[in-house]
């Protein structure tokens, strides 16, 4: 199936809004921030200002900006991976969504301790996910991860040591 340049974008724009929204959770979760720590407002912002252009911020000032026409120099086959990486981040997210408020809530700690490997399972699949959408990003030098810097070294501090992999 053919993807348009502007239906990848959107969905590298949907891949970066899910990041955005797990982020507080992910950083209370598995680097035990408080709610204070991660209520503030995030540094780094994206927002889709255009269908066809995707703007991000740093601290408010633009950074970045990725657009259709970017994309445009990606092969179909890149663009539908693209889409496909947003279908799983978006499945991965309302499974996150489901399970995240269960934690540490039975008196059985070994429920509260498949549960946390539950959590941590669905945050490394979107975490290579993120992993590859950097990757595309990368190859139209389209440089994010200093700007998701926090959810890049999360995902480094989730992945199984080398021995393990």
């Amino acid at each position: 199936m053919a993807i348009d340049p502007i239906s990848a974008l959107g969905a590298i724009g949907a891949i970066l809004k899910i990041i955005d929204s797990v982020t507080g959770q992910w950083d209370r979760y598995f680097k035990k921030k408080t709610e204070a720590e991660t209520a503030a407002a995030h540094r780094v912002t994206t927002e889709q200002v255009a269908p066809g252009t995707i703007v991000i911020r740093d601290r408010g000032r633009d950074v970045e900006t990725i657009t259709a026409a970017d994309l445009a120099t990606l092969d179909p086959n890149s663009r539908a991976l693209i889409k496909a990486l947003e279908d799983s981040m978006q499945r991965h997210f309302e499974i996150w969504t489901a399970v995240y408020p269960t934690r540490d809530s039975s008196p059985d700690p070994v429920v509260n301790a498949q549960i946390d490997r539950r959590l941590k399972d669905i945050a490394m699949t979107m975490c290579q996910d993120l992993g590859k959408i950097f990757g595309y990003l990368d190859s139209i030098h389209k440089y994010l991860e200093d700007h998701y810097e926090n959810v890049r070294f999360l995902c480094g501090d989730l992945q199984p040591p080398q021995s393990e992999r």
